[in-house]
């Protein structure tokens, strides 16, 4: 459903045709993914999301940065709806119904010169003679409708098609002034009519306008009136399209398309007070403009009319429909200054429950197919949530709908789950800081072995500390860490290409960390945190901000000078908390669990002091579970999955990895 916000050689200059953005770019087949996370016994995750709507057809907000870089509307119409063509259609009228109007009755403003009609006699002048009315009503009494004149303060019936399905008023002048039951006014192009609607007294209001004349209040509504005209002109023509599909399909019906997002926002000319005073204008002359620029212009494809849907935003992918036009693919314009290209949300486990009663206390999301196009491999196909009492399986608008959502393209990011996909694709990856200061990822491939690696930055031998965080500001992506040699801790964000975006300044004074863990959310609210080791061995806490910024420390706990390696998080023993792992001097590696204000220790392992490079991953394996990576002197990268209770029997997965001198 729709849902508010130059020709080929100029494409070419943009580059579009090189990247292979204007031909139809099929769809990927769905991925199976097992992203689980585990809710917090209380509190909040943070859901990361992008786009606003369904994603299919046109996106305002591309269209407006395509028409802001000079691109025409045939050209916007023909990228968001590829293989279509423009055909000019006549102006007939469109039957919309007017969904406000709620009180089984017709009321409009009397003017001079009205007449009546229905499906049995033509137009009729209404009036009675020496009086003056001041409205009209339609009202539905067995066996049909009647039409009354207030006048003098009393009804008084005008009787006109008893036996009709319908009884149309109109004015001399075009247009008519509806009254509400709250009593504010509407005026509308066209005319007014009630139409029978199941049993008596059941009565719907029904505005019948001419398509262009009805343009006139919808394209404003959907788009702003000040954007640039070809975004508007590529608007009118889809809201024209998508328009003239739903009358054709509604056929005879007493109304063909609504007022509401559920079909295209209508508000008519203008809204009145009770006072007759004009309090909204629903209408712009930039509007006016574009649709007079593309009078009757429709989109068809193999000789019909196209179902052209539109949506605010598809988050820079358009999304594949049931239709030969509706395709997927990389949208270049849509994140160019939208504000509804990426969006995160904080979602608290009540709402969980109140949106799944069925499962009872909610405990876990797992999303188990993707589309395969875009972030992190897409919209979501289908999620399962985990309860006390069950679980339920949906889909992706479907978990979308129950939570209010923006699209069903998301992803829980501020929660106890390590985030490893750096690459943005929805698949875990190891990044690590080379021995001639190089920066590489490994990208994962899904399945537990490597798609490729490359580099992506120089110069980080100067970093002290380097550690890969969580997501830090609910976009959905995963951050990087860097402690420099001054004690000043930088923040690198992943870009959507899995590359970093310019540093941000953290803050100072980090000189005296021996180490810095990123556990995931430890408290609940919602945002990752940190923990650092000081150089006397005491544990502190940083809670995030959701901002990449972090609170003022808290004491944990001492003791920890005996650990030499303290990497994390993640949650290890699916309680909803966040836990990391450490070794000693020793050899020896412990699990330590979130609990409460704190954490429990258990030993998992012995005999790892040969390993010389240890980190977290969220999973590896495609289990849904964290799992451990290490490295030792022969140069060999092996994989620990881990089980829920302990290690499976480590598997090589890469050699020659005695050139990495940290894993981030």
């Amino acid at each position: 459903m729709p849902r508010r916000p130059r020709a080929l050689a100029l494409l070419t200059a943009l580059g579009l045709l090189v990247s292979g953005l204007v031909g139809p770019v099929a769809a990927s087949a769905a991925v199976v993914t097992s992203e689980r996370v585990v809710l917090p016994p209380s509190g909040t995750v943070t859901i990361a999301g992008r786009g606003y709507g369904h994603g299919r057809g046109l996106s305002q907000w591309g269209a407006r940065a395509a028409a802001a870089q000079g691109v025409g509307y045939p050209a916007i119409l023909d990228f968001y709806y590829p293989g279509t063509v423009a055909v000019t259609q006549s102006n007939q009228a469109i039957r919309v119904l007017i969904s406000a109007d709620t009180d089984n009755e017709v009321r409009v403003v009397a003017e001079a010169g009205m007449t009546a009609s229905d499906t049995v006699n033509g137009p009729r002048p209404i009036g009675f003679s020496g009086q003056q009315v001041t409205q009209w009503r339609i009202v539905r009494q067995a066996p049909g409708l009647y039409l009354e004149g207030l006048v003098n303060g009393s009804w008084r019936r005008w009787s006109q098609g008893a036996s009709a399905t319908y009884l149309d008023l109109a004015s001399p002048d075009g247009t008519l002034r509806l009254i509400l039951p709250d009593g504010r006014q509407k005026e509308y192009r066209g005319s007014l009519r009630g139409v029978s609607d199941g049993d008596s007294p059941r009565l719907r209001t029904v505005n019948a306008v001419p398509l262009e004349s009805y343009l006139r209040s919808v394209v404003p509504a959907e788009s702003p009136s000040s954007w640039p005209a070809d975004a508007l002109r590529a608007q009118a023509v889809a809201a024209r399209t998508y328009a003239s599909h739903q009358r054709a399909s509604a056929g005879n019906a007493g109304w063909q398309t609504c007022d509401t997002t559920q079909c295209q926002v209508y508000a008519g000319i203008r809204t009145l007070n009770a006072s007759g005073t004009v309090t909204a204008v629903h209408e712009a002359a930039s509007t006016d403009a574009a649709i007079s620029a593309t009078a009757n212009q429709v989109r068809h494809y193999g000789g019909a009319l196209a179902f052209t849907q539109f949506s605010a935003s598809n988050g820079g992918w358009t999304a594949a429909g049931n239709l030969p036009y509706q395709v997927a693919r990389r949208d270049p314009w849509d994140p160019i200054g939208n504000p509804s290209h990426a969006w995160s949300v904080k979602v608290s486990a009540s709402t969980l429950r109140s949106a799944f009663p069925q499962v009872g206390t909610p405990r876990s999301v797992e999303i188990r197919r993707r589309t395969g196009d875009g972030e992190w491999g897409g919209r979501v196909v289908e999620v399962v949530v985990s309860g006390s009492s069950g679980s339920t399986s949906t889909t992706g608008s479907g978990f979308r709908s129950a939570l209010g959502l923006r699209s069903d393209w998301w992803k829980i990011t501020g929660s106890t789950a390590l985030d490893s996909d750096t690459t943005t694709d929805g698949r875990t990856d190891l990044t690590a800081v080379m021995s001639d200061g190089t920066l590489r990822v490994y990208e994962g491939n899904g399945t537990g072995g490597f798609a490729e690696s490359r580099q992506v930055g120089n110069g980080w031998s100067t970093m002290r500390l380097v550690v890969r965080a969580n997501d830090l500001t609910g976009d959905g992506r995963t951050d990087l860490l860097a402690v420099d040699a001054a004690g000043v801790m930088w923040r690198y964000p992943t870009t959507a290409d899995g590359t970093f975006a310019p540093r941000v300044r953290v803050g100072s004074g980090w000189g005296g960390a021996r180490t810095v863990v990123a556990p995931g959310d430890l408290d609940g609210d919602g945002n990752a945190d940190l923990l650092a080791i000081d150089t006397a061995g005491v544990l502190w806490r940083y809670r995030g901000q959701g901002n990449g910024g972090f609170s003022a420390r808290e004491r944990m706990g001492a003791g920890w000078q005996s650990m030499s390696v303290v990497v994390g998080g993640g949650d290890w023993n699916s309680d909803g908390r966040a836990d990391f792992l450490a070794r000693d001097g020793a050899g020896r590696l412990y699990l330590y669990r979130g609990a409460g204000n704190g954490f429990d220790r258990a030993q998992i392992g012995t005999g790892w002091g040969s390993m010389r490079l240890l980190t977290v991953v969220r999973d590896w394996d495609g289990d849904g579970l964290p799992d451990l990576v290490a490295t030792g002197a022969d140069g060999l990268l092996y994989l620990y999955r881990w089980t829920g209770s302990g290690f499976a029997s480590r598997t090589t997965i890469g050699n020659g990895w005695g050139v990495v001198a940290r894993l981030a």
